[in-house]
């Protein structure tokens, strides 16, 4: 049997695998599973335009960072604050509120060109979206049980096709918008308006959910996430601030290095977007089989020191073929590392601590994001589109370091005894 027989029989076997392990997830999982890809293609669709639309009336790159930055900030206040609500409130309820919550504030950033009413909507998005990430850790964990890895990989897999799907349409239908309106920002806000209502939507499949309120007599504590916080989750949260610094600082401007960087076009940053969602598919069904066999740490290890190099590729020409090509290695290899990740945190984590675990990830990943919102505004303000790359490829860095550190090292060392 030739080599390329072997790779085809693998990922069939793979899919195969995959296609027995999704029939048999809980329908819980299944109705979540809709709501992310329905929502998805809202947040696709935003990730495209919006950046676009508040340059397009004449505001600042600086003002689009604080806006990009509220968002994060927001969500690293909120996070233990939600976690605690959905311990109390159950699941269902939680994603319901998050949903609605997120999709009214996208709509209150686009519905004026109020710089107050933009601001406030961030922050409100921000206030809810954290609820996604800490709600869907453990809701995964309780619902898929032995299928973990299959099932945070699926979600990612989901998350990317959704978002990838999305951008593709909203990048895609601005000119034939704008021919109606031949108003820029008319046309990008009408736009996001539509897409607004598409993530309300994804809340549909939610009603269909369980019931699953906690017992009145369940005893619920702060203890976990702040005080009685372990070693562990500390570890954790350390090293996703630095992955969230990386990622932000090429991933919340890359429409705008697309149009001013790459001089390139928005349609062109949707069909990036589009083709992203197949390296992500094959990463993502391949990577639960190859974790098996070398672990899922080592994995991600090697997926982050690989991406020390692709982020700052993104931007170290001009060339938009090439830039395309390192980003979308790159976020390929970051929704492989990351599914495997969350799955490692998880399993580390008592059950006691696994919605504290998941707060403090999406806490010091928010800041991260933050904080390089605000200072990426003021380097595209200043045209320094290279320092974008140095830094993310330095804060990339930094997360493979800790992690190998933290984890790594340890369980490279020989067993003894």
């Amino acid at each position: 049997m030739s080599i390329q027989e072997r790779v085809m029989v693998s990922m069939k076997n793979i899919f195969t695998s995959y296609v027995k392990n999704i029939k048999g997830f809980d329908c819980n999982i299944k109705l979540y599973l809709a709501t992310v890809f329905v929502s998805n293609l809202g947040f696709g669709a935003f990730r495209a335009v919006f950046n676009l639309y508040i340059l397009s009336m004449d505001m600042t790159p600086a003002f689009l960072g604080i806006v990009l930055s509220l968002t994060p900030f927001a969500a690293a206040i909120a996070s233990i604050p939600i976690g605690f609500l959905a311990e109390k409130i159950g699941y269902k309820r939680s994603f319901l509120l998050v949903n609605f919550v997120i999709g009214g504030a996208y709509f209150m950033q686009i519905i004026s060109p109020n710089q107050a009413l933009i601001m406030i909507g961030a922050f409100l998005a921000g206030l809810a979206a954290c609820g996604n990430f800490i709600i869907q850790l453990p809701f995964v964990s309780h619902y898929a049980k032995e299928n973990k890895n299959q099932a945070y990989t699926l979600m990612s897999l989901v998350f990317m096709l959704g978002n990838s799907i999305g951008a593709l349409i909203g990048g895609s239908i601005f000119n034939w918008v704008d021919l109606l309106f031949s108003n820029e920002a008319l046309s990008y806000r009408v736009i996001l308006a539509f897409f607004s209502l598409v993530i309300i939507a994804g809340s549909i499949p939610l009603f269909f959910m369980d019931e699953d309120k906690p017992t009145a007599h369940k005893k619920i504590s702060l203890s976990p996430y702040l005080k009685g916080i372990d070693i562990t989750t500390v570890k954790f949260a350390a090293v996703e601030i630095f992955i969230g610094f990386g990622l932000a600082f090429v991933a919340l401007f890359l429409n705008v290095i697309f149009v001013y960087y790459f001089n390139s076009s928005l349609e062109m940053f949707g069909i990036m977007s589009a083709v992203l969602v197949i390296p992500v598919i094959f990463f993502l069904f391949t990577g639960p089989s190859i974790a098996e066999k070398i672990t899922g740490l080592r994995v991600v290890l090697i997926s982050r020191f690989v991406s020390i190099f692709l982020t700052l590729m993104v931007v170290l020409t001009q060339n938009v073929y090439i830039g395309s090509g390192a980003y979308i290695l790159y976020r390929s290899l970051l929704g492989l590392a990351q599914s495997l990740w969350f799955a490692f945190a998880i399993s580390l984590a008592t059950k006691r601590s696994r919605m504290a675990t998941a707060a403090w990830l999406e806490i010091t990943f928010q800041i991260g994001l933050g904080i390089a919102a605000l200072v990426g505004g003021r380097l595209i303000a200043s045209e320094s589109y290279l320092m974008l790359g140095i830094l993310s490829s330095a804060a990339t860095a930094m997360s493979f370091l800790l992690t190998y550190l933290f984890f790594g090292r340890k369980r490279a060392q020989p067993q003894t005894g």
